[in-house]
């Protein structure tokens, strides 16, 4: 009777804050900078209605039911209906529309840390003037808004609320980011790192730099290039290739991802050798990837997940050497070596038919090149 209580309290109080809540755009009246960078992120673009990715992925595990709302579209009323199915998404409303909104992320006060997966506690009510979270040491005062420091925005904990890990309903963990996160975590100062300060149109508030609302990762080329740092040596027949990952976390975090190094051997302009002919996954060592397999051990998609059928992953700021035997060198011949990351998974792409150009191109990170001279 008490958890039912309190089921029936939480759905009063979305309600009552359903008339209220504020949406992104109405963030633009005051940052409009912000807000700018906002629409272009994949915070703003995280629910069915913005991102093609996710929306065949969801169709795939289930057509009716919902449970990804809870990071995809947090902001819904209603959030559990939706969740179980009992509600469709609708996109009508900009609590849904809005994706991970400026107004949910700013209204978190706390994370409550779980097994399968970690939950944001948010501080709104429904408040006329509501109050919203960051880590300025001085907020500003604003007609529209009270606003708060809080320590989860300082040490990144914030950002664990979606990004910890995640159990399916087997109990796997499909995804986790939460082993290699701790206070000194400086997910914010990376995939949010400082621009100069804007005049903001209300109050005439001057900062002298402010956190980027983009949210780069994986989407960004400025990103991919920072991620990897390529290496190469040669001496007579023998070719080494040290990867070395320069994030604060695995080099797969996502597992739709692929990321691998290929490298190849250039003479009068052809190529003579590389280190895979079709696929990179023909060279394991220098591929970073994630298929997970099900209990009757064929490939499967998150959802039915019991194990890995492929996990080849590097984790924080290591390196590992990749050693090739290769043919003897000419004067005139070029090493090459270059970084290549996809946001999905080509074959994942082809399966569920994903058309989105900037999700189904590679991205070219750090290159490398050793020219033979003698």
């Amino acid at each position: 009777m008490k958890k039912f209580i309190n089921v029936l309290l939480v759905l009063s109080l979305n309600l009552f804050a359903a008339t209220q809540y504020p949406s992104s755009e109405s963030c633009n009246e005051c940052h409009e900078n912000i807000y700018l960078e906002h629409t272009s992120s994949m915070h703003h673009k995280s629910s069915i209605f913005k991102d093609e990715v996710h929306a065949k992925v969801k169709n795939a595990v289930n057509k009716d039911k919902y449970s990804c709302a809870l990071c995809h579209m947090p902001a819904t009323k209603d959030l559990r209906a939706v969740m179980r199915g009992e509600e469709k998404p609708n996109p009508k409303k900009h609590r849904q529309t809005d994706g991970v909104s400026c107004f949910y992320c700013h209204q978190i006060n706390n994370v409550y840390h779980s097994k399968k997966y970690n939950i944001n506690f948010s501080s709104y009510k429904g408040e006329k003037k509501p109050t919203v979270f960051g880590n300025l040491l001085k907020p500003y005062e604003s007609n529209e808004h009270e606003s708060s420091s809080n320590e989860i925005f300082k040490n990144s904990e914030i950002c664990m609320g979606c990004h910890s890990h995640k159990q399916n309903a087997k109990e796997f963990e499909v995804c986790n980011t939460k082993d290699q996160y701790d206070g000194r975590s400086d997910c914010i100062g990376c995939h949010m790192p400082k621009s100069p300060g804007t005049i903001e149109k209300k109050n005439n508030g001057m900062r002298d730099q402010y956190a980027s609302h983009e949210f780069l990762g994986v989407h960004s080329l400025k990103m991919v290039k920072k991620a990897v740092k390529l290496e190469l040596k040669y001496k007579d027949t023998k070719l080494e290739l040290t990867i070395t990952n320069k994030m604060g976390h695995s080099i797969i975090t996502h597992p739709m991802r692929l990321k691998f190094a290929k490298t190849t051997i250039i003479r009068n302009q052809k190529i003579i050798w590389s280190n895979f002919k079709k696929s990179p996954i023909e060279d394991k060592e220098a591929t970073f990837i994630i298929v997970f397999k099900d209990d009757k051990g064929n490939v499967t998609l998150p959802n039915k997940a019991v194990g890995y059928k492929i996990n080849q992953n590097l984790k924080a700021v290591t390196s590992k050497v990749v050693t090739y035997d290769v043919p003897k060198l000419q004067k005139g011949d070029e090493i090459k070596t270059q970084w290549v990351s996809y946001i999905v998974n080509p074959k994942i792409s082809k399966k569920l038919n994903i058309t989105t150009k900037d999700i189904i191109k590679p991205y070219i990170g750090v290159e490398e090149s050793i020219y033979i001279y003698d």
